[in-house]
């Protein structure tokens, strides 16, 4: 699936509040420490966000458009109703972060703890996603055109009302998955994965 990255050509080494002082945070490596900000009613745009734990950083309204987050934490945050268009999570945790009635375009995920993520009614356009952890997280109503997961882990991850079909999931374990009948319906799985869906349906396998 081809995805279009994040565009980032020149780019200043600066913090959040020197950002917030200039009144714009774009064109910026922002790394280290950056706590007891605020970050509200602004788009992050053709960033580098490298090392930030943001327990400490209020987020509130922030749309996202070309950024690279790298060895953040950014659990529980929430990016709902919001565009975050060409956007890479590497090496991120991204724990309990809400990503209700977004919008996503051209999204890449690597290496990352996503337990708990929970994508609401949100509207899916090239999700790329590998070496992650969804355990336990929730895809509900979601509406996806292209989607593509790799040695991911789906322990009582819920898809629900969200259309699925072509989606591989061949690569990825998908032990305890919870899908709805129509969310199954067009996926893609591997013989020795069928089991699982089978216990969703109802079915018990007996071997003699």
């Amino acid at each position: 699936m081809k995805i279009n990255k994040p565009k980032i050509t020149i780019y200043n080494e600066k913090s959040f509040k020197e950002c917030l002082e200039e009144g714009e945070i774009s064109n910026s490596l922002i790394d280290g420490n950056n706590d007891n900000i605020k970050l509200s009613n602004i788009v992050i745009d053709s960033c580098i966000i490298k090392n930030i734990n943001f327990t400490n950083i209020k987020v509130e309204n922030v749309e996202l458009l070309d950024v690279s987050f790298e060895n953040c934490d950014l659990s529980n945050v929430s990016f709902d109703n919001e565009f975050l268009t060409r956007v890479v999570f590497r090496d991120c945790k991204l724990s309990g972060m809400s990503l209700i009635d977004a919008t996503i375009k051209d999204m890449e995920i690597v290496n990352c703890n996503c337990k708990y993520m929970n994508f609401g009614n949100t509207n899916i356009t090239n999700l790329k996603v590998s070496n992650t952890d969804f355990s336990e997280a929730s895809f509900m109503n979601v509406k996806v055109k292209n989607m593509e997961f790799c040695k991911n882990k789906f322990f009582r991850t819920e898809f629900i009302h969200s259309n699925l079909e072509g989606v591989d999931f061949r690569s990825s374990d998908i032990r305890g998955i919870i899908f709805d009948m129509s969310s199954m319906k067009g996926i893609i799985v591997d013989s020795l994965s069928c089991r699982e869906l089978v216990g969703i349906l109802g079915v018990k396998v007996q071997d003699e």
